[in-house]
């Protein structure tokens, strides 16, 4: 894994802030344990999709399992904010964005409970930028969304997976393409009771990727786990 660098930026009080920030963070260095979110199409096109205004606007509401009713229509304002900044601030790269769904009561304790951290074409590491590790590490319970873009249009890969995998307090990632439709993985209530079952076919779609020589084969590996995940307390679904 090469070393990269972002910029951070920080999300403080609102989804306007959250739109309308244009203050640079410091540049932060960034080392080779970090963890990241990675487009598995990244190496399938010659150029990365271009966002639009059509595929902000196209973003869907959804009723995310094992997901509050009352954050619904926040989760698409926040998906469509990572496309915004994408777009605006970072070159049509990956962009990523923790919210603690605790965030309204956060807010009246005078905490962070939104930030994020900007990318390049191929991946993004929100560990590395300090608000957005303060999210993530900071929670109280699996109560933190990761929603971040994949500028090569593929959904969710194993590496998203591993990060949803490896932090206890992400309940669930989030990926958005350029073109506006969603992919997502989130825990539920029997994700620790299988939590080595989880690990083992972690294990299996891993095998399968290594010995993959081709970005089919590379996508197999990944499906491999997507459509198995429900047995193991995962939910897998495309929007």
């Amino acid at each position: 894994m090469r070393p990269i660098r972002i910029y951070g930026f920080y999300g403080k009080k609102s989804l306007y802030v959250l739109y309308s920030t244009q203050e640079k963070g410091s540049e932060i260095a960034v080392n080779d344990e970090e963890i990241k979110l990675s487009d598995l199409e990244a190496n399938k096109r010659d150029h990365k999709v271009q966002i639009t205004e059509i595929a902000i606007s196209k973003v869907p509401y959804i009723e995310y399992r094992e997901i509050p009713e009352d954050q619904y229509e926040t989760l698409q304002m926040i998906a469509r904010a990572v496309l915004r900044i994408s777009k605006d601030e970072n070159n049509c790269n990956e962009v990523a964005i923790a919210y603690d769904l605790d965030g309204p009561q956060k807010e009246l304790d005078g905490e962070i409970y939104l930030a994020w951290a900007k990318g390049d074409e191929f991946s993004v590491e929100p560990m590395s930028d300090t608000d957005t590790n303060h999210v993530i590490v900071s929670a109280k319970g699996c109560v933190v969304v990761i929603l971040h873009n994949h500028p090569n249009l593929s959904k969710i890969s194993l590496e998203d997976v591993m990060f949803l995998l490896r932090l206890s307090t992400v309940k669930m990632v989030v990926a958005v393409t350029n073109s506006g439709s969603i992919g997502y993985i989130v825990k539920t209530s029997k994700f620790e009771e299988n939590r080595l079952a989880v690990y083992k076919l972690m294990e299996e779609a891993v095998e399968k990727n290594n010995e993959a020589t081709n970005l089919k084969q590379k996508q197999a590996a990944c499906n491999f786990f997507l459509n198995n995940c429900y047995k193991v307390g995962l939910i897998y679904e495309e929007h």
